[in-house]
């Protein structure tokens, strides 16, 4: 685990091979100039064991945020990531945090099911370049 994990705090675990995914690793990247969040494939060993360790199942249809030591899914790990990255994304995050949770995970849950067949799909799990290597688990 690379020292940018900050205690193994603030991890998004994505799938690698989703463009849609990929797509918000590299939003989250680019609005993260701190860089206060690192990521990890839920294909990688470290996904795996870490998620395992603490009893928690990946399916592989949700995003998961490891921060403050819980676990986030769905919709609400999207806000809590929007808000942790500040400026104009703060603001998104109120938004969409107003709207009631079971109507957000639903939409969520509808995307995330068909992602591939809107946004595609890798063979592979993406590779970061070498300024972003260090944050990838």
């Amino acid at each position: 685990m690379t020292g940018n994990a900050k205690d193994k705090s603030n991890i998004i675990f994505f799938d690698g091979v989703c463009n849609l995914c990929n797509f918000w690793v590299k939003y989250v990247v680019r609005n993260d100039p701190e860089g206060i969040f690192c990521f990890s494939s839920l294909q990688s060993d470290f996904t795996e064991n870490f998620l395992s360790q603490n009893n928690i199942n990946s399916d592989f249809e949700t995003i998961i945020l490891f921060s403050e030591g819980r676990f986030l899914k769905e919709s609400d790990a999207v806000i809590s990531i929007l808000f942790k990255i500040g400026g104009f994304n703060r603001l998104i995050s109120r938004i969409i945090s107003l709207l009631p949770v079971k109507f957000r995970n639903t939409l969520y849950k509808f995307i995330s099911r068909n992602r591939y067949r809107f946004f595609g799909k890798q063979q592979d799990c993406m590779i970061p370049e070498e300024p972003i290597k260090k944050r990838f688990l």
